[in-house]
């Protein structure tokens, strides 16, 4: 079919596959569905003796870019690795405009499609072909007026719609958790005459999973857990977009705000500064690893924490169900102990014994002010080095940044070349990010040290108290902040040995032993060494229990 002039008679009889699309679910219902132009390119090949073998209908796809089109990808591949005989002649359309909006990339795709695999375009509600140099030249006007037509939607909609983003309008779903109201919404039962936002039961749920994640430390598969426990199923995946979502902290984030986000008018679930906190927990967690914390409620001190010392090996627990007693046993010599105290055992259970050893670190109150004092000088020595860390990291950032903006200057006057640009700005914006987030994590009040001083005070007080109030997860939290090297007992003698302590219990049972020899006027060592002021080397105080 090498003919200059051809026409629609001389592909009578011949095989041609068709292409359909809709970009909207508006124009399916309003403008013919994909099933009004299957219909009608039917109907136009059966009256022009036309073989239809292949069908392609794309719902739902954009065309102002090529590669938003899987559909016509698919048919391009398919033409591809089709045989010649079986290859067909010509593609049927609807329209150009169906075709595609991206002006000069679907003039070039049309022009491939002939010269490489000499197949044609035919448009059945326009007569528009792509069979000579004449008629190619009004079909590549019609996909180029299809593209301005575009641009004119953009130059009147997009403005229109960023007004509206910036007064606080919500387009599409609002995420899970709340329940959208509005006067173009699918569900009838909410309809009505203005947007409005509510939280739902299921974002209540989700309200208190924020504050398991952020100051609970619990893991996604727990939080999972205790909503499908509450009737709220969510995939794994999903929660992780949940913890992500911007949403959620009352803003709106729109491509078409450019980076900015705009404040909302429906309640969030948690406030700016506790997203930032939990992205930094995220962060963390996929740079360094969470801990799992697994085990029972029944034993909390295991697994790996409770250490016979007699072996230098963990202990595990189990039940004894005949005696419905748990006990902690050693995973080398085998020998056990009862995790807690009854009136039948002869001995005082390990969860006794444990709450014993750190009530050794209590003191009074009236050595308040002593250990404030103490501990301040630590802080504020801290503290400095801490500001000029921050000082060095905000002067490196600020010079990757400097670099980046060279680079991009460099890339805008054609110094360098789109693909060194991208290369080596990738690199320069991955160093900002790992910069920014070492900025992020090192403290930069005081007023925080404080108050974690006056919560610790409160712990210090009462420690055993304080544990029985936690709940399981906090309580593994609680034990690695004062044993971070484990809890080491002799089962063999059921005496607990000496095991690296925190450094703030330390200073509390040396202010409180200094105290008790005070009568003697003996001066011991501290637990820094010296005989007076706790050294440097303590991180700022911190707690997430």
């Amino acid at each position: 079919m090498k003919k200059n002039n051809l026409t629609l008679n001389d592909f009578k009889n011949a095989i041609v596959w068709s292409y359909t699309r809709v970009s909207t679910k508006d124009q399916f219902v309003n403008n013919g569905s994909i099933e009004t132009q299957v219909n009608k390119i039917k109907s136009f090949a059966k009256e022009n003796q036309l073989i239809i073998t292949q069908e392609f209908d794309a719902e739902y796809e954009s065309s102002k870019r090529i590669n938003t089109q899987s559909t016509l990808k698919e048919l391009m591949n398919k033409i591809k690795n089709t045989c010649v005989s079986k290859r067909p002649k010509m593609i049927l359309i609807w329209s150009p405009s169906r075709f595609g909006r991206a002006g000069a990339e679907h003039i070039q795709l049309f022009v491939k499609l002939r010269k490489e695999f000499n197949v044609y375009l035919y448009s059945i509600s326009t007569d528009n072909h792509t069979f000579n140099e004449r008629a190619e030249n009004e079909f590549s006007t019609q996909l180029l007026y299809a593209q301005k037509e575009n641009f004119n939607r953009q130059d009147t909609v997009i403005p229109g719609l960023i007004n509206a983003l910036e007064n606080g309008k919500v387009f599409g779903k609002s995420p899970r958790g709340y329940d959208h109201f509005g006067p173009r919404v699918s569900d009838p039962t909410k309809v009505q005459a203005f947007q409005e936002i509510k939280i739902n039961n299921e974002g209540k749920l989700l309200k208190e999973a924020f504050k398991m994640k952020i100051y609970k430390s619990f893991t996604d598969a727990e939080i999972l857990k205790w909503l499908d426990s509450k009737g709220m199923k969510i995939k794994k995946q999903r929660i992780s977009e949940i913890w992500r979502n911007q949403f959620y902290t009352g803003r709106i984030s729109n491509s078409l705000l450019e980076g900015k986000y705009i404040k909302g008018s429906w309640e969030p679930l948690l406030s700016i500064k506790e997203y930032n906190q939990l992205q930094r927990i995220l962060a963390g967690s996929k740079q360094f690893g969470i801990v799992k914390i697994s085990g029972k409620e029944e034993t909390p001190l295991v697994p790996k924490f409770a250490m016979c010392s007699d072996c230098n090996d963990t202990m595990t627990a189990y039940l004894n169900k005949s005696r419905n007693i748990y006990y902690y046993k050693c995973n080398s010599c085998g020998k056990t102990v009862n995790a807690a105290s009854s009136k039948n055992s002869k001995r005082v259970g390990l969860h006794d014994q444990f709450k014993e050893v750190i009530d050794e670190f209590k003191f009074s109150h009236e050595l308040k002010d002593l250990f404030v004092a103490q501990l301040k000088k630590i802080i504020d020595t801290e503290m400095s080095d801490l500001s000029e860390k921050k000082r060095l990291a905000s002067i490196e950032l600020n010079e990757f940044k400097k670099s980046y903006d060279t680079m991009e200057y460099r890339y805008a006057i054609n110094e360098i070349s789109k693909d060194i640009f991208e290369r080596q700005s990738k690199k320069i914006n991955e160093a900002i990010i790992e910069k920014t987030k070492e900025l992020d994590f090192l403290p930069t009040k005081k007023s925080n040290n404080e108050n974690a001083i006056k919560y610790f005070l409160k712990i210090a007080q009462n420690p055993s108290k304080f544990y029985d109030s936690l709940e399981y997860t906090q309580k593994r939290k609680f034990q690695y902040l004062m044993f971070p090297e484990g809890f080491h007992y002799s089962i063999q003698n059921r005496k607990y040995l000496t095991s690296k302590t925190n450094a703030l219990f330390e200073l509390t049972k040396c202010i409180s032993e200094s105290y008790s020899f005070e009568k003697t006027k003996t001066h011991p060592q501290k637990w820094d060494g010296s005989s007076l002021v706790a050294g440097t080397g303590l991180e700022p105080v911190t707690f997430g229990l």
